[in-house]
């Protein structure tokens, strides 16, 4: 079993080791939120898989289910985590881990942004750009950043996100996932 973190509509899979999430560009998980500081909390799937959050001397603190931690805190599925304004919500999954011991998200370059899945039959009805961002998503990239490099708003990463959805029936990144490590797109061992 792996566990996703969503917040809102989005999902980012866990990586299977501690990272750190906070505001700061050296945050493995970057929240843009003035109210979440640069090193806020650390997440980690300990030995036995079950996860753990621990806050990291935050300004506002960091709420399981509404409490405020003390040290470490272990998570359960269905925990909601709060980190300042944010609230993501854990939730077990059980594809493979695409992330392994890569940032939960990168800062994209050109050279991440021209790069195109193979062609396949399954993502055939994709547009060029569509399958350039499927592939930006999949590594778990966020739809900022994505907008960001792209120079379009990020209401127009989440449409294309919305049209990938319908046209290949996924309803979450757990499912964009699936599909990119069955398509070739991504591979277990990938390094984004």
């Amino acid at each position: 079993m792996s566990w996703t973190l969503r917040a809102g509509r989005r999902e980012l899979a866990v990586p299977m080791h501690a990272f750190v999430v906070g505001r700061g560009r050296d945050a493995d998980l970057q929240l843009d939120d003035e109210s979440v500081s640069r090193r806020h909390a650390k997440l980690a799937v300990i030995g036995n898989g079950e996860p753990s959050i621990e806050d990291l001397g935050s300004q506002n603190g960091t709420f399981v289910n509404g409490k405020a931690i003390v040290g470490s805190a272990r998570l359960h599925v269905g925990d909601r985590i709060t980190l300042g304004s944010c609230d993501l919500e854990l939730l077990a999954t059980y594809a493979p881990n695409p992330l392994g011991h890569e940032r939960a998200t990168e800062p994209l370059t050109r050279e991440r942004i021209s790069r195109e899945p193979p062609s396949t039959d399954l993502l055939g009805s994709l547009s060029k750009r569509e399958r350039e961002i499927f592939v930006l998503l999949a590594e778990g990239i966020a739809q900022r950043e994505i907008a960001k490099a792209f120079g379009v708003s990020t209401k127009t990463i989440e449409t294309h996100r919305t049209r990938i959805g319908q046209k290949l029936q996924i309803k979450t990144r757990a499912d964009l996932v699936r599909i990119a490590l069955a398509t070739g797109v991504l591979r277990p061992d990938n390094k984004a």
